[in-house]
């Protein structure tokens, strides 16, 4: 497009761009910030210390280099102030005499080819001693990525789309070559590369297969077996199957390329039935409850201190 008298846009082409912007995009949705390179969203917060999409503990910077600096990462189930079991975690590890700071960079809708961007990206800058990632939910049938395509999120296809249709981008939009894989085989692939990445920079990583309902031995209560049960029905346009489906296939695959091959595995914690003994501990079908974000939080702890403790995860 060129600029005319009437700006960047003439009146026509205005008119077009806002159509498709309210075609694509909620004007309720407040956003602080928007990741190009990562696809992420953040919603507007209240934290003292925020900087790149990150958010910081404690509240005020250390005085002297801290002993630990331990980044997290995740979806939706990791996001403060709803679910902070990163920063509980962050607090159990601390006490006087062993300062921990944490850089917190869970996004919505993250899914782990996101996570492996933030290591790519965003490690070698912030330097963790550690990182930890809790994964698994949103690389299920598609959900947020799309088929063929698992770097492709459906926050950046959503900017791309309206410019698209708003004349903004004239010519068609391409994403590499498709890629046949499985969402199980995409999330281990992603953990290898992970790996590799944070082994590079002298960077322990511990990665936690995450709980879910319809995975597993939670205890259900009847409510949350008819909530779980009326998403379980949703089709996934993306997978050509059920949300219940999906879990399933997702979970036993990755457990089954786990298997397969542990030892490229080592730095992955199965802790899909850690909520087996705590009742009440899911907020939805698979956001935690502030009980269930404080028991993860103390299971957790011990795997932390355990990589914390070694020379390395291998």
């Amino acid at each position: 497009m060129t600029d005319t008298e009437d700006g960047p846009f003439n009146a026509e082409q205005k008119n077009r761009v806002l159509e498709a912007f309210e075609r694509h995009f909620n004007p309720k949705d407040e956003l602080q910030y928007f990741d190009p390179y990562l696809s992420a969203i953040g919603p507007p917060t209240r934290n003292p210390r925020t900087t790149g999409g990150y958010k910081l503990w404690p509240d005020e910077a250390h005085p002297r280099k801290p002993d630990l600096t331990l980044m997290t990462i995740g979806n939706s189930t990791s996001l403060w102030p709803a679910y902070p079991w990163s920063l509980e975690l962050a607090q159990d590890l601390s006490d006087p005499d062993y300062l921990v700071e944490l850089w917190h960079g869970a996004g919505k809708g993250n899914t782990s080819s996101q996570e492996l961007m933030r290591v790519l990206r965003d490690a070698p800058v912030i330097k963790p001693d550690l990182i930890i990632s809790l994964s698994g939910i949103c690389d299920i049938g598609y959900l947020l990525n799309a088929p063929a395509y698992p770097y492709l999120h459906k926050y950046t296809r959503k900017v791309l789309d309206f410019a698209l249709e708003a004349g903004i981008v004239t010519r068609k939009l391409v994403y590499g070559p498709p890629d046949s894989s499985s969402p199980a085989e995409v999330w281990c692939r992603n953990q290898r590369f992970a790996r590799l990445l944070a082994e590079e920079l002298g960077i322990k990583l511990l990665t936690l297969l995450q709980p879910v309902q319809g995975y597993g031995n939670y205890p259900q209560s009847p409510a949350e077996k008819e909530f779980y049960e009326s998403k379980a029905k949703v089709v996934l346009k993306g997978a050509n199957k059920t949300y219940g489906e999906a879990v399933q296939d997702f979970y036993t695959e990755v457990k089954s390329i786990i298997a397969a091959r542990p030892e490229a595995y080592s730095h992955v914690v199965d802790i899909t039935d850690v909520f087996d003994d705590c009742p009440g501990a899911y907020r939805d079908h698979r956001h935690q409850s502030p009980l269930g974000s404080t028991h993860l939080a103390k299971k957790i702890l011990p795997l932390a201190r355990q990589v914390i403790a070694k020379g390395s995860t291998s």
